[in-house]
């Protein structure tokens, strides 16, 4: 059929004016035309088919696939029309079915890259949200990357096997240069897989506060990147920490297994005061703190207690559970400020630190040096 109509055509090539170039192009926007309007006529009744179902899978399929049908209704054309006109067409060296092969496994790897991105894109909005766990979240930005590139990389090797490349020595090329690229890129490959280890593992994830143990490095992480990890301090500066790093050093992180914290307070007091009138004026201040900063969880079960003696005083301790880290300075703040008020109306001393000089003590030691000093005068006077 496809013969016939192009020796009908050829009848006319004489007659209209340019000739066969004019002819041939007016029948490739033709053909483009028909097989788009076909392929689009399609796609509006497969939507059309799916619109009833719950899942959306086939939505984003549809959505992704629009582009790469129009390249193929182009391609498509391009071909019918250089076969009915050209069917002799060579392009240094390359027929046109060869030509059109390549054309084609191009727009079939993109067909299958978008694909690949609609699946993803389905599992991101409709299955993810249904598990508890964040690492598919935290993951699939590195693994859709990752997984076009790979896309691309077959369809890159079938074109080169298509062109007669050879492709063995292309591969053996490109190990000795990924191996050189590998020992140049040591460090950055060392905090891409740290990173992919730290989203895999999940010590930390996004949101969680911690603090990086001998460094002086606490606050918010705010992202988990291929190289590093942005951490928001408690003074609104950023640090960004190499992966690499983090994967190797000793991670406290507060926000883990829960928010919720226990946090100890100590207060010096005078020996001078009764323990038990100091633990109940404690309480007190521990009553008021948590009614002016309502940052105490359950304060009826913090625990107020003598720990130890120290030099000039009684160190005591208060141990409350507070909802996050950040809070534990506006809770102490206001712990300290509602102790001087309570010690103060009950007359509990707060103590200056303080050393005790014992006079009689040098006095001991001057006659004991004058006896000494006695001693050796006698010997060498018998001497």
């Amino acid at each position: 059929m496809l013969n016939e109509t192009a020796t009908y055509l050829n009848q006319y090539v004489d007659v209209v004016p340019g000739g066969q170039p004019v002819v041939s192009l007016v029948s490739f926007m033709a053909f483009a035309i028909i097989f788009y309007t076909i392929i689009m006529a399609l796609f509006r009744s497969i939507k059309l088919m799916t619109s009833k179902t719950k899942t959306t899978l086939d939505d984003h399929l549809i959505k992704n696939l629009r582009r790469p049908m129009k390249w193929i209704s182009v391609i498509l054309a391009a071909y019918t029309a250089l076969q009915m006109f050209y069917p002799e067409f060579n392009l240094w060296g390359h027929g046109t079915d060869q030509i059109f092969t390549i054309l084609f496994i191009i727009v079939g790897t993109y067909t299958i890259d978008k694909i690949f991105c609609a699946l993803l894109d389905w599992y991101a909005e409709e299955m993810a949200p249904k598990t508890d766990s964040k690492f598919d979240d935290e993951i699939f930005p590195l693994f859709k990357k990752i997984g076009r590139a790979l896309v691309y990389v077959i369809g890159l090797t079938v074109v080169f096997n298509q062109l007669g490349i050879e492709i063995s020595a292309l591969i053996a090329a490109l190990g000795v240069g990924g191996l050189a690229v590998a020992l140049a890129l040591q460090d950055t490959l060392g905090n891409f897989f740290a990173g992919v280890h730290l989203l895999a593992d999940r010590p930390i994830r996004p949101g969680d506060y911690i603090k990086i143990e001998g460094t002086d490095v606490i606050g918010t992480i705010e992202e988990i990147g291929w190289r590093s990890t942005k951490i928001r301090t408690w003074d609104n500066n950023v640090v960004y920490v190499p992966n690499s790093k983090m994967s190797s050093s000793i991670l406290l992180n507060y926000y883990n297994p829960g928010e919720e914290m226990s946090y100890a307070m100590s207060f010096g007091v005078s020996y001078d005061d009764e323990p038990k009138e100091v633990i109940d004026a404690l309480k007190e201040a521990l009553k008021r703190t948590s009614k002016e900063t309502e940052k105490i969880v359950e304060p009826e079960n913090s625990v107020v207690r003598a720990d130890k003696f120290l030099d000039s005083a009684i160190d005591y301790k208060v141990i409350v559970k507070i909802p996050v880290y950040g809070d534990r300075f506006g809770v102490q703040g206001e712990m300290t400020k509602q102790i001087f008020y309570v010690f103060q109306e009950r007359g509990i001393t707060i103590p200056y630190p303080t050393h005790t000089v014992y006079m009689n003590q040098e006095k001991k030691a001057e006659e004991t040096r004058k006896k000494l000093k006695g001693k050796q005068k006698g010997k060498k006077k018998s001497a």
